[in-house]
């Protein structure tokens, strides 16, 4: 675990929107761990717009721009074999503009696509890495699953279960182990709120994340009581089979 008290590393970038010749720029203080989709959450944060929209895009020379997707000053796609115009207005005749993956880390000057300004985003934006939770103690586990088995006892998630387990039911011959991706299906919705309140990345991913960090909690009586009451509520110990539908 990273030192409170340590100074977290950092890099300088220069960003601006993706349109050709000189736009203004703002100032990336970029810490340690953190990457473009780290960088894109801000700016939809400031401009009040989805992160599905945007996206960050940098100039390489073209034996370095191996990515399919290459894009234009005006953020708007490029042929294979044509050249980008470089919207710092210095003009090369072997450089083009190819969009990033959200898990890189971005290089010295990068441009935004997807807005037509940067307006409303400060002039130096400090970008953290996304919080990835590693572990939970005690308490913070037994909150987790009391809110779990909140969740799960909700009417509309029991009215839902319900209808699937009702499948199973009037149709003997389906096989149990279409179960649990019809609970997944089910449970989405609830994890995806409850989830990344906890540092959790959404389900499927989120859902193997916590079940990592309740490991050294496993054996204790107290979890194990919550345990059983969370299978319980989601079916997975298949008593609901035997009551009528």
């Amino acid at each position: 675990r990273r030192d409170a008290a340590a100074p977290m590393a950092c890099q300088w970038l220069d960003m601006q929107v993706l349109r050709q010749g000189y736009q203004p720029q703002k100032k990336v203080q970029l810490m340690d761990g953190a990457t473009v989709g780290d960088v894109l959450k801000q700016i939809a944060f400031y401009k009040k717009v989805p992160i599905g929209q945007l996206f960050l895009a940098e100039a390489r020379w073209t034996d370095q721009a191996h990515c399919l997707c290459k894009v234009g000053a005006e953020g708007g796609p490029v042929d294979a074999g044509t050249i980008a115009p470089n919207p710092y207005g210095v003009s090369y005749s072997a450089q083009m503009h190819v969009k990033l993956h959200r898990n890189e880390v971005p290089g010295s000057e990068v441009c935004v696509g997807g807005v037509d300004d940067l307006d409303d985003v400060p002039d130096i934006l400090q970008v953290e890495p996304k919080f990835a939770r590693t572990e939970l103690t005690l308490q913070e586990a037994l909150d987790l699953q009391d809110e779990l088995i909140a969740a799960y006892s909700e009417d509309s998630v029991r009215d839902a279960l319900d209808k699937v387990q009702n499948k199973f039911r009037n149709d003997p011959n389906m096989p149990r182990s279409k179960y649990p991706r019809m609970l997944a299906d089910v449970l989405a919705p609830v994890q995806r709120k409850i989830l990344p309140r906890w540092g959790f990345d959404p389900p499927p991913k989120g859902v193997v994340q916590m079940l990592g960090c309740f490991g050294p909690h496993d054996p204790l009586e107290e979890v194990q009581k919550r345990v059983a009451a969370v299978n319980g509520l989601m079916g997975l110990d298949f008593a609901w089979m035997s009551e009528s539908s």
